[in-house]
Formats: structure tokens, sequence, C-alpha cells
């Protein structure tokens, strides 16, 4: 009787085919879960929330943006609002991923203070990326030199995009002992719109960033040029409307200021929301941190700004937790940043 043997050769083959198979497949389910996580854990588009063109707060962001989009192979983008008034509520409700803001406007949103009805509370810290030093600009024939010479002028005091920089302007005219009824206080749209305003000798005083691109529009358009007046000599009250804020010293090499000024000077940070995974915060603080040196040889006003800068330890909303690990890894979290963190999420409860 013939025998087939055919399936009896067969089989140990089909079992070492079978059994790579299964092996192949397991390996690539984990490859696959693998990729899956780090994907989700990546976003998939960075938008950076901006104050408008013209704006250093504009400048700034496009440089971190080409830098993000470079090493992490992320597109990324800069959105200019009309003022950070409007999209820090989209960074509490998770609707942009980074936003450019100054001290002041952290300061009273995390802290629910006039204009922001309620605390926004899932903003969180990155790092700092400069000072801003900012006071009112006048035309340069003028022959006003201080706020307090201002009284009884026109004077821009209320940004509608920006709402939380009334507060400050007020500061800056009471250093000067100038109140708001002293003023004829006018109402702008935004930025440019106050620096328009001035070009066109409707408004007598508008407070604008030393440096930006509107300084120095306002000073090539207007006839004889711009001037910075210089503050009071009453500190406290920018401390008072902002902690952590303090007055600088000036000097000749910025447009519009012609001798030794007094401006008010407070901090710039990169927020974004607790919508952003802790992976992803890690990787842009990250790639900003790595990238710090060539930013600071492409744009002046970071030049000055030393590493430590970058992690202030008096900040008025807490860090994301994805920017705390990169910062311990590099040795710049210390205990007064544990304290503030601290102190600031106790807030919350």
């Amino acid at each position: 009787m013939d025998v087939d043997n055919s399936n009896m050769i067969m089989w140990p083959y089909q079992m070492r085919l079978n059994l790579r198979s299964i092996i192949i497949y397991w390996v690539l389910l984990v490859v696959g879960v693998i990729w899956s996580c780090q994907t989700e854990a990546q976003l998939q588009r960075i938008v950076i929330g901006t104050n408008p063109s013209g704006t250093n707060y504009f400048l700034i962001a496009s440089g971190i943006a080409k830098v993000l989009q470079s090493e992490t192979q992320i597109p990324s983008t800069v959105r200019p609002f009309s003022g950070s008034s409007v999209y820090i509520p989209m960074l509490q409700r998770g609707e942009i991923p980074l936003g450019i803001n100054t001290q002041l406007d952290t300061y009273v949103s995390y802290s629910g203070l006039d204009p922001y009805p309620i605390q926004m509370t899932n903003l969180r810290l990155l790092a700092a990326l400069m000072p801003l030093l900012d006071n009112f600009l006048v035309r340069e024939n003028s022959g006003i030199e201080t706020v307090s010479d201002l009284e009884g002028m026109r004077v821009v005091t209320a940004i509608r995009s920006n709402v939380a920089l009334e507060r400050w302007h007020l500061a800056l005219l009471a250093t000067g002992g100038v109140s708001p009824d002293g003023i004829e206080a006018l109402t702008v749209a935004s930025l440019p719109d106050g620096i328009r305003m001035l070009i066109e000798g409707r408004t007598d005083a508008t407070a604008i960033g030393l440096d930006t691109g509107l300084a120095r529009q306002a000073d090539a358009t207007i006839p004889g040029g711009v001037r910075f007046v210089s503050i009071g000599s009453d500190y406290s009250k920018l401390v008072d409307a902002l902690p952590g804020s303090s007055a600088h010293t000036a000097g000749t090499e910025s447009v519009g200021i012609h001798t030794s000024t007094k401006v008010g000077r407070f901090d710039t940070y990169l927020n974004t929301g607790t919508h952003i995974s802790d992976a992803d915060a890690y990787l842009i603080v990250k790639t900003i941190y790595e990238n710090w040196e060539m930013l600071q040889s492409d744009y002046v006003l970071l030049q000055n700004i030393s590493v430590d800068m970058l992690v202030p330890s008096n900040n008025p909303n807490p860090y994301h937790p994805g920017a705390i690990k990169y910062w311990r890894e590099v040795g710049v979290w210390t205990s007064e940043h544990e304290k503030n963190q601290t102190h600031l999420l106790m807030r919350l409860n």
C-alpha cells in the first residue's frame, strides 16, 4: 500500500512558517502600538497666537515657529490676533496650542481679575522669552517729556483687544501723579490703531513697546520723529498693578529714546494650556532651549536673555508638568520654582 507522505513532510515546514508569521504579527503589533502612542503624544500642528504683525511678539513667535518646524518636523505657524485678550480664552479652552502673552495679561487672566469674568485656570507656562520695555510714545515736537506732562492731554489708555493693558497704562500715569480724571482717556481697538491715531494727530500719546516695528513706523512717518516719555518716580504704582514688574532705564540705542529714559518693564511668556500633553510640552521647551543661541543670533531682542532668564521663579501662573520635567533635567529648576509652583496650584483649590 502506497502511503502519501507529502503532508507529513510539509507539516514541520508549515509549523515553522506559522510560528514565524505569529512572531512577525506580534512584532508589527507592538511597533504599531508604540508608533500610535508617539503619534498621539505629538501635536499634528503647532499654532502660536500673538499680537498683530509689527509687534515684537509677532516677530519672536515667527522665529520660534521656524525653529519648531525645522527641528520637530511639525508644521508650525504664527496666528496674529488683535490682542492677547482674544486668544488667552482660546488657550483656556484648548483651541490653540501656544500663545505669547505679557506677564500682565497672564497675571490678571489666571487670577480672574478684570476683564476676565472667571479665572483662566488652564493657563500653563512653558518659558519666559524676553522682557518688554513699554511706555507712552509722543511726537518729538510735542514738548512732552514725562508722564506728568500728559496732564490734560488726549491719551490712549484702553485697548479693546488687550483689555488688561489699561491697568498697566494707568499705573504708568500714576507714577507721575496723573489720575484717570486728569486726562482725556481714549479707547482704540488694537495697538496699531493707537499708533495710527498718533500719526494722524488724533491723540497726544499712546503706549507701545520699545524697539517694535510700530514704534519705528511712527518715527519714520511723523515729521520730526517720536519720543518715549519718562515715567515718574513712584515705581510702587507699577508693582501694585503687576507684581514682579519694575522700572528700567532705556538707552539711546532704541528708536524714540533721545536721552536716558525711565520706562516700565515686565516679562513675556510662552504659554500653553492643560490640554497639551506632557510629551508635547517637553518637546517644545527642549527644542527652544537647545536652539536658544541660534534664536539669539537671529533676533536682537533676545541677545541679552540668558538661559536662566527663560525660567523665572516669580511667574503668576503654574508651569506645565512637561516643561518642569525638562527644566529639572537641565538643572535650572530650583526650590524657589517648586515653592511658587506649589503655591499657584494650591490657589486653584
